[in-house]
């Protein structure tokens, strides 16, 4: 009986001990950076408004200095003393397509955000997965790099919304080389130059934001930035990534995960998608009025498709064999931008102003063919790609 006190005792300190070596592990990991934010009690403060991109409007999210203005004040602006604390790996629950649609998202923001080289694009894909775990951004890859894509201004990373991807497509082994790298981030690798860094911007412009963050380090070209206060700490990045990523469905032709279909495509219509021939015979689908305006021609009809940028030309092949439907014969003449294209469609116009997209039907001699730019973008049947605006009058008329 008289040993039990002692027994308690011992317990007691040995709890005490494991208590504070915990919280020393914590601390050399930066975990208590801020000492009074990590004991404090209550609920975190509100989150800041500052950094994000609806805080303002989109035309002045960038101070409007001239390049070497920019480099010469943010030069001038000090690195934040405060220790730079690696993220904490991400290791995320992912599978399957959902896996593949989240390493295709973070290699494609890396590739457009920092080019090709492993140095400039791990801390653009470690920014990205704080991001996901932080309660001011969406909780999936890429619904991060997506965020605001369809505005034209405003978007989280303007290569989603400025046409950046219709201009340039990476090659396929600078698309490998970062689709490794963005698997090995997203199942544990840490970049740790950035850490807890959640905004970044080259050293040409000046943000309004830039400002009112830590700046924390920098990489090449570009610097690193995060929140002051509880925001921009380790006890802030709690959030679980979701197990289920958003289909983008201007990544489809980079993978078949992130292709955008709303039923399962006959045998027809997935050869159609891809760019090659189908002959089976016609579904029964209504046209909507909106999609389409009927040019009214002697011979065979020609439709004029609104071309939506946000999606790859095999859904536009789809739109226009709805379109078609129950016409023996059918052409479909589409332009990205509307404005382009001519209000009356002749053989001379089409020929000065090029479309985008041509669909030819002819159920006589059993042909569905889409055509498109097939340097802009890829397609299985190359024999069938459309060249130039002489090529697609001959087409349509």
């Amino acid at each position: 009986m008289t040993q039990r006190p002692i027994l308690w005792a011992a317990a007691a300190a040995f709890i005490l001990l494991a208590i504070v070596a915990v919280a020393v592990q914590l601390y050399s990991r930066g975990e208590f950076e801020n000492e009074e934010i990590a004991i404090a009690n209550g609920p975190p403060p509100p989150l800041p408004q500052v950094g994000l991109p609806d805080a303002v409007a989109p035309e002045k999210e960038l101070l409007p200095v001239e390049p070497e203005t920019a480099r010469e004040m943010n030069a001038a602006r000090p690195f934040s003393s405060a220790k730079v604390v690696a993220a904490r790996p991400f290791r995320s629950r992912l599978t399957g397509e959902d896996l593949e649609r989240a390493i295709t998202c973070l290699a494609i923001a890396a590739l457009y955000e920092a080019g090709a080289g492993a140095d400039d694009q791990l801390p653009v894909m470690q920014v990205i997965l704080n991001r996901v775990r932080h309660p001011a951004w969406p909780n999936s890859v890429c619904a991060v790099v997506f965020q605001g894509a369809e505005r034209q201004t405003g978007c989280q990373f303007s290569f989603t919304c400025d046409g950046s991807m219709l201009r340039w497509r990476p090659s396929a082994s600078a698309l490998a080389s970062a689709r490794t790298r963005a698997a090995s981030m997203i199942d544990g690798k840490v970049e740790p130059r950035v850490g807890l860094a959640t905004h970044y911007h080259t050293d040409w412009v000046l943000p309004y934001w830039s400002n009112s963050l830590d700046k924390i380090t920098a990489v090449r070209t570009h610097l690193f930035f995060r929140w002051n206060g509880y925001w921009g700490t380790g006890a802030a990045f709690g959030g679980i990534p979701t197990s289920i990523e958003p289909r983008i469905a201007q990544l489809a032709s980079y993978t078949n995960a992130h292709s955008v279909v709303e039923t399962p495509l006959s045998e027809e219509e997935a050869a159609l998608a891809t760019g090659e021939a189908a002959v089976t015979e016609t579904p029964s689908v209504t046209v909507a009025t909106d999609v389409a305006t009927r040019i009214e021609l002697p011979q065979v009809p020609v439709l004029k498709l609104a071309l939506d940028p946000k999606v790859q030309p095999g859904r536009w092949a789809l739109d226009a064999l709805e379109m078609c439907a129950g016409r023996a014969e059918c052409r479909v003449a589409g332009w990205l931008d509307t404005a382009a294209a001519p209000a009356r469609l002749t053989r001379e116009t089409v020929s000065q102003t090029a479309p985008t997209f041509v669909f030819v039907q002819e159920l006589r001699n059993r042909t569905r063919q889409a055509y498109w730019d097939c340097n802009r973008w890829p397609k299985a049947s190359t024999s069938r790609c459309l060249s130039g605006g002489s090529q697609a009058a001959d087409l349509l008329f």
